[in-house]
């Protein structure tokens, strides 16, 4: 799964200038906690302009004019139906939230996941990880406007908090969460009927 990703971030990376992103972000309440939340959607489009099955080639040209060619691994399933005038469409999102709980355990997860096409279908691939780190307040200074948090291995940082005023609404002993994520996915489309 790994060189799909890779051919799929180095499909966003070639439509970059034309890719359409879409950015949200917002700061809440949950629990009578700050919880705050924000994400960003790219999306691109590629037209196949030639396949080469030898060698498992597929050029592609970007809404905005450009070309790249990428070598479609082992992992791209139903290679044989990519044709020419297919269109990939690819969406890459980001997102990042961070709330506040009551006193608890702190540390970090991981997880990842991905998938490929079934047998039959259209080529497609999918991948998502996220990562996830639990910090403890151990300070608030108000008049500093800032608090300290403390991990599980016992690392120290002070943060500034973008609305000072929240700092009301915590306490020392609460946990800072930090939930970030990735997901990619690029889907193939047949060829517009003449």
């Amino acid at each position: 799964m790994r060189s799909a990703v890779q051919i799929l971030a180095m499909l966003l990376a070639t439509t970059a200038m034309a890719a359409t992103t879409s950015s949200t972000g917002k700061t809440s309440m949950k629990g009578g906690k700050p919880y705050f939340e924000a994400s960003e959607t790219t999306t691109a489009h590629a037209t196949v302009l030639s396949v080469n099955a030898s060698n498992r080639h597929v050029k592609l040209r970007t809404d905005a004019g450009d070309t790249v060619k990428v070598t479609a691994g082992p992992e791209v399933k139903n290679f044989a139906q990519i044709k020419k005038g297919d269109v990939v469409n690819v969406s890459y999102t980001e997102k990042l939230t961070i709330h506040v709980e009551p006193a608890g355990s702190t540390g970090s997860s991981a997880e990842a996941a991905s998938a490929t096409a079934k047998p039959g279908e259209k080529p497609a691939a999918a991948a998502a990880s996220r990562v996830q780190h639990r910090a403890s307040i151990t300070a608030i200074d108000k008049t500093k406007g800032t608090a300290m948090l403390k991990d599980a291995d016992g690392n120290e940082v002070e943060v500034t908090p973008m609305h000072p005023e929240n700092l009301d609404k915590v306490k020392v002993g609460d946990v800072v969460v930090f939930t970030y994520s990735q997901a990619v996915a690029a889907t193939g489309e047949k060829a517009a009927s003449k």
